[in-house]
């Protein structure tokens, strides 16, 4: 038995009249973070790189971070003011593994660029020098947040 219908409500009578609603869904919070760039020169003294953070997506990228893996056996020359270096084993302190950068907040479709200059490792190639890239803010392709250079 059919109960007839009192009151059809504005919502039912704009569906079966058959408009669309528009109803705005929100966006995920979300930041590419990426490697955009990473040169490495050599010299006969010095490793120097220089490397380009890249953000897109929408979103800023919340407490970028830039993580540089140096190459076995290279002192620091010269970083950015914004990196510091992880100390040196006792025997050689002046000789480092890594060199953390605080960035900040890179805005959507902002950059943010790092150089520094290495010492030359005393022992034969290939060595390696690698970089990492990362924020707070999720990050929808994450892999292209690392890259890496065979040294000349």
């Amino acid at each position: 038995m059919h109960r007839p219908l009192k009151r059809l409500t504005p919502v039912v009578l704009l569906l079966a009249s058959g408009a669309q609603s528009t109803i705005e869904v929100p966006q995920a919070w979300q930041a590419d973070i990426q490697i955009r760039t990473l040169e490495v020169t050599r010299t006969k003294t010095s490793i120097n790189a220089r490397v380009v953070i890249y953000t897109e997506n929408d979103d800023a990228a919340q407490n970028a971070r830039l993580l540089i893996l140096l190459p076995i056996g290279v002192g620091i020359e010269r970083i950015a003011p914004t990196c510091s270096a992880a100390p040196g084993p006792s025997m050689v302190p002046s000789l480092r593994a890594m060199v953390t950068c605080d960035l900040g907040v890179i805005p959507d479709r902002g950059y943010r660029e790092v150089v520094l200059s290495t010492t030359v490792p005393a022992t034969a190639p290939p060595k390696r020098l690698g970089v990492f890239a990362y924020s707070t803010t999720p990050d929808p392709v994450p892999g292209n947040n690392y890259a890496e250079r065979i040294i000349p």
